[in-house]
């Protein structure tokens, strides 16, 4: 029993002197635990400054860990830690276009770049498992063909890129409030695939590109955004399995006699098509729901879009917008060099311009409801043959002419009254505007009526501009219901041009006195005593029971569930 006992104390106390041999090792051999830290940290970080940088052919070598600069054995630049409120933190300026060299594992912050890239350096530059908050861009007209892989990319404006770009497994996020650009492209031979981009409402801005792929990327909160519309730099680039706020990217080329439905895309891009429908969609969070290029016969219906701009339209004949909402900031429809387009029963709220239309012939604008708009409710330039009629627009009016209902300039042949304009701030700002236009009526001569203007008083309406026209018939309540266009706007959100709202026979006037639901064709004046009479009816008590139900639910003795209580 002893010899077992020693035995076991023998095999301990072994042990007990390989660990502390273990232990003691790194400490004999690199003097003590601060210098183990020490090393450690300089092997994370190399260089760690308060300052950005220069790098160019003299100070190159300094800052590589290995390499010569040559193909194949590239200066590896890696951990470096800038921290700086410099507008760049690392500027590659004076590099030969001759030398190759490879940016890694390293955290670049700066006030505007992060990195940038002056040279001349085609094919010779990576960009490789770093953190860069501040944009990540190119000066040179010859920094192509660079390498950005597996970085981590933040900053308040976009990254931009030309020709041959390989763009791959980045995580890239816009930090500034405003929408615009999380990534610029242009020209040919680039590779944009499996990113990941956190946007404001922002866009990957896509400009004169050829063959070029984008595929596997996902979009939260951004999209696509064409700036060019020539067939030549769409057809021959490749969109695959790119996701928009969880669907996918509609990339639709040569569509002829086609239904688009069932909120199928997260955004589309139409081009080169005929007969198209666009139905029962909901783009939310992009920066344009839907562009339109070179198209004929196109409807867009019963959509909803809260986006930067809301429908891009070029080159276009024939279109159809209806039964839409639109939400969002710059643009709710931006068209241009589109003819015969028809825009009818459409909400639209919170946009800097409504209605942007230029270069167009026959348009119709009718039944929109267009509130809140920042600048301008409808703006048209160079358009002839339009008709704009019985559409409620309300401005956001604080400086006179910087904020205007409706904008005409150099246009021909158009028609505009039945509508209502209403200042939301300045009460006394001018609501509209036309120079050099020619055959402008601000009213209609047969009927004599014409617009409602939330700053008139009396007499006829001057319209601003360099023709002198005029109102000759501004209204005040052209349904007759004895609501002024401003109570039935701003306050009861009825229908200016209807006396009766809701269709149940009652005016909107009447149901406000008789405290009922104007927009409610279930509720009206008297519906509780009708529906009681009805009731006793239908149980066959005759219409002095059906009375007496009436009064018993009148005070409360008798619930009847489905009359609405006021």
């Amino acid at each position: 029993m002893i010899n077992i006992k020693k035995h076991k104390i023998t095999i301990k106390v072994c042990l007990t002197v390989l660990l502390i041999t273990l232990l003691l090792i790194p400490l004999l051999s690199n003097g003590n635990i601060e210098s183990i830290v020490e090393d450690e940290q300089k092997s994370e970080i190399k260089l760690y400054t308060t300052a950005g940088i220069v790098i160019n052919d003299t100070n190159i070598a300094s800052y590589s860990s290995s390499g010569t600069g040559v193909a194949g054995d590239p200066y590896i630049i890696d951990n470096l830690m800038i921290n700086t409120t410099d507008s760049l933190a690392v500027d590659f300026k004076g590099v030969s276009s001759t030398t190759y060299y490879v940016l890694r594992d390293s955290h670049l912050i700066g006030s505007t770049y992060g990195v940038y890239i002056h040279d001349s350096i085609v094919g010779k530059a990576s960009i490789i498992n770093c953190t860069v908050e501040g944009a990540l861009s190119i000066g040179g007209p010859n920094a192509l063909y660079l390498t950005i892989h597996n970085n981590t990319l933040k900053a308040r404006q976009s990254s931009n890129f030309r020709a041959g770009v390989k763009f791959t497994n980045n995580l890239v996020y816009l930090t500034s409030d405003s929408s615009g650009s999380i990534f610029r492209i242009t020209d040919e031979n680039n590779i944009v695939e499996d990113n990941i981009f956190y946007g404001n409402s922002s866009s990957i801005r896509i400009n004169r590109v050829t063959n070029t792929t984008f595929r596997n990327n996902i979009l939260h909160s951004s999209g696509f955004y064409f700036s060019d519309d020539e067939i030549e730099y769409i057809v021959n680039n490749t969109f695959e399995n790119n996701i928009i706020n969880g669907k996918p990217f509609g990339f639709l080329y040569n569509q002829n006699d086609e239904i688009v439905t069932d909120d199928q895309y997260g955004q589309i891009y139409l081009v080169n098509s005929t007969n198209v429908l666009i139905e029962d969609h909901s783009f939310v969070d992009v920066y344009s729901g839907i562009q339109i290029y070179n198209c004929t016969d196109i409807t867009v219906r019963n959509v909803e879009v809260k986006a930067n701009t809301g429908i891009y339209a070029e080159n276009v004949e024939e279109i159809l917008i209806e039964d839409s909402s639109f939400e969002g900031y710059r643009d709710a429809m931006q068209f241009e060099g589109v003819n015969n387009s028809i825009i009818q029963n459409n909400y639209i709220t919170d946009f800097e311009y409504g209605l942007e239309f230029e270069y167009m012939n026959n348009v119709q604008i009718n039944n929109n409801t267009i509130v809140n708009m920042v600048e301008y409710g409808l703006y048209l330039n160079e358009v002839s043959n339009v008709d704009i009629n019985f559409n409620i627009i309300t401005c956001l009016i604080v400086d006179e002419g910087t904020e205007v209902p409706i904008v005409i300039w150099s246009s021909e042949n158009i028609t505009v009254f039945y509508n209502v304009f209403i200042s939301i701030g300045n009460q006394t700002a001018h609501l509209a505007e036309d120079w050099s236009t020619t055959n402008i009526m601000w009213y209609d001569a047969t009927s004599e009526i014409g617009n409602f203007w939330s700053n008139w008083n009396d007499g006829t309406y001057a319209i601003e501009g360099d023709g002198g026209n005029i109102d000759l018939y501004p209204f005040l309540d052209i349904d007759g219901d004895n609501l002024t266009e401003i109570e039935e706007v701003l306050i009861y959100f009825t229908d200016p041009f209807t006396a009766d709202s809701d269709g149940d026979g009652f005016s909107d006037y009447e149901e406000i006195q008789a405290g009922t639901d104007p927009l409610d064709p279930k509720d009206y004046p008297g519906r509780g005593r009708v529906l009681a009479i009805v009731l006793g009816l239908l149980f066959g008590l005759g219409i002095p029971a059906g009375v007496a139900v009436f009064f018993l639910s009148k005070k409360g003795i008798l619930k009847l569930p489905f009359l609405k209580e006021k």
